[in-house]
């Protein structure tokens, strides 16, 4: 009985939360204190209704203090929806406008829930890091060391700005989430019922499934097609390896390197238009750019990922001799579209609506709503009310752990505009690397791997991007590329050692070494780690300049990434002696550091060397 009336509790709040994101996206945004507040307070009340003390998804019915715990977020989490215009008005930090009693322990009550609310939905090391943040706010006056030391605020003075203000909790970060980024997940969750995700899994076993190490390559495919509209890595290895992985291991790959290219494949969903991930959409904010221009300049970054991925996987089949499904086995393409294509019209209206203007939640309503339509052409894909529902449930289900990290990423956030963390790191990172463009995105990216440790990508590049972004436009780049920068690098935390989540998943579904599989995924990886770097010092592959400098910086990209899989794989159409091998990682070398003149000379011998191994190939 306490269950079921558990499990209706949950889905009455996940409908009402999705449809209170469904009609702000339609009839507009409420004031700032009350849209973020009200779908965090119906986050953390199913937080805690829905998973328990040690991380798990609660089968049985909730224990007495998390029914408590639930219960407790609605006045201590609603205080801003219901006095939003009083948090609105009011002079923060002043005399004017002190915190009560009451506000003061509200806001120490909802640190403290806030904090167990990300243990149990990502893990601990978030939660160090905010309570570290929270540690520099009370105690940064007694640091000896006078860069990062400032004047020190008392208990008052930081509930105020973290409970009270737009600085803290209630930020732009939540703000974020709480709109744009958690109507794209229902919408996702609607593709997901109507059937798209297994139309893309379908269209990539008919494209690639017969091809050399077919069911691999359908891994990149299905996972860049289903990642482009979840936009989350480890739910997309869970969505998409389930089929692809015992696919590869049926064909003769090891399970590490299926286990492996699942993850790779996974993670670059992240940066495959027309959604990509949720931090795709604080790029958009933090470098003060339209939606759409993102989705523009990752159109052939996401390319040449894949594309790159794709011929590793294709190099690795010939060496191996690894077949690929056995003929007919697999759904014609043109098929699989006439059965099924018209499920792809929502995703071309919201390019088309981005690309005229319209606001992404505008465009994610309609998109929505064109879904619903067009999903009643055949009874197999139909939206029917039991999957409308399932739908809203999903969508508000896979929201909350984005919202309760953005607003617990607001509490860093907060320290940074409080004490002046973020200008302090920002000049330290420039005074250690002498200014010098090279050491400044090194230690970046360090920072990146480093605070992405056992995070999901929007923490890692919040984290990253409020300090790392000033030190990078200060050595005159733009800050939109310097935001594409920490983007990518705040992705590798998902396959780099020691704690990568998306290749930790694989490897669970390959029943392989997790170690094994993670320097595996390194070794596939090689664009990954490069390709922030391309954007610095070639951006004419976001689309930026001329037409002549795209094109250019796009066949330097592409060579490169070529050369340095067939440097790793020691195989172009066939195996390559050690000469041919260092002609390839000096064509590699000269394209990435060279001048107009040595990367020209460096893509023609890198392409002559293509041409003869092809040649000779033939022949044989």
């Amino acid at each position: 009985m306490l269950l079921s009336f558990q499990n209706i509790t949950v889905k009455v709040v996940s409908i009402l939360l999705s449809i209170f994101l469904l009609y702000t996206a339609y009839f507009g945004t409420f004031y700032p204190f009350f849209q973020r507040a009200l779908p965090l307070t119906c986050c953390m009340f199913l937080v805690f209704l829905t998973i328990d003390f040690r991380r798990q998804n609660k089968s049985k019915s909730t224990s007495l203090i998390d029914f408590v715990l639930s219960l407790a977020c609605i006045p201590i989490f609603g205080y801003a929806v219901m006095y939003s215009d009083y948090l609105a008005n009011r002079w923060p930090m002043s005399r004017m406008s002190e915190p009560t009693t009451i506000e003061i322990a509200f806001g120490i009550i909802a640190i403290i829930l806030l904090l167990e609310a990300v243990r149990r939905t990502i893990g601990f090391a978030l939660v160090a890091v905010i309570l570290l943040m929270l540690a520099y706010t009370m105690f940064g006056n007694i640091i000896p060391i006078q860069s990062i030391s400032h004047p020190g605020y008392s208990l008052v003075d930081a509930i105020d700005h973290y409970y009270l203000t737009m600085e803290g909790i209630w930020g732009s970060t939540l703000g974020i989430a709480a709109t744009y980024v958690s109507l794209f997940v229902i919408f996702g969750a609607f593709m997901k019922v109507s059937g798209t995700t297994q139309f893309f899994v379908d269209l990539a076993n008919a494209i690639a499934g017969e091809s050399a190490g077919g069911p691999a390559k359908v891994s990149i495919v299905a996972s860049g097609l289903v990642g482009s509209v979840t936009g989350s890595t480890v739910a997309n290895v869970y969505t998409t390896g389930q089929l692809s992985i015992p696919l590869m291991k049926q064909v003769g790959y090891r399970p590490s390197f299926a286990g492996a290219v699942e993850a790779l494949a996974s993670n670059g969903g992240q940066i495959m238009p027309p959604i990509m991930g949720a931090a795709a959409f604080l790029l958009a904010s933090y470098a003060g750019v339209p939606y759409f221009e993102v989705m523009k300049a990752s159109i052939i970054p996401a390319l040449l990922y894949f594309l790159t991925l794709t011929w590793f996987i294709h190099l690795e089949a010939k060496k191996q001799r690894l077949e690929g499904l056995p003929k007919g086995s697999t759904p014609k393409a043109l098929a699989v579209l006439g059965h099924r294509g018209y499920l792809l019209a929502p995703l071309i209206l919201l390019i088309v609506l981005l690309a005229n203007g319209y606001s992404p939640l505008l465009s994610g309503f309609y998109a929505i709503f064109s879904l619903i339509l067009v999903s009643w052409i055949r009874p197999q894909t139909r939206i029917g009310v039991k999957a409308f529902i399932t739908a809203l449930v999903e969508g508000a289900n896979n929201s909350v752990l984005i919202i309760v990290v953005c607003a617990a990423v607001g509490l860093v956030v907060g320290t940074f505009t409080l004490t002046g963390l973020a200008l302090s790191i920002s000049s330290n990172i420039i005074n250690i690397t002498g200014g010098n463009l090279v050491l400044v995105l090194l230690l970046v990216t360090a920072a990146a791997l480093v605070l992405g440790t056992g995070m999901n990508t929007v923490a890692a590049f919040i984290l990253v991007s409020v300090a790392a972004v000033p030190a990078i436009t200060a050595q005159n780049i733009d800050v939109f590329p310097a935001n594409m920068f920490v983007f990518h690098v705040s992705l590798l935390s998902m396959i780099t050692p020691p704690v990568c989540l998306a290749v930790f998943a694989g490897a669970a579904i390959a029943g392989a070494n997790m170690w094994e599989t993670a320097f595996q995924a390194m070794k596939l990886g090689t664009v990954a780690y490069i390709l922030p770097w391309i954007i610095i010092f070639q951006p004419g592959v976001m689309m930026v300049g001329a037409v002549s400098e795209i094109i250019f910086d796009t066949l330097c990209a592409v060579t490169l990434f070529f050369s340095l899989v067939c440097f790793t794989q020691s195989f172009i159409f066939q195996s390559i002696n050690i000469l041919q091998k260092i002609i390839l990682i000096l064509c590699s070398i000269s394209i990435l550091v060279g001048g107009t003149n040595l990367k020209i000379l460096a893509i023609i011998i890198a392409i002559s060397l293509f041409v003869y191994s092809w040649k000779i190939t033939i022949r044989k």
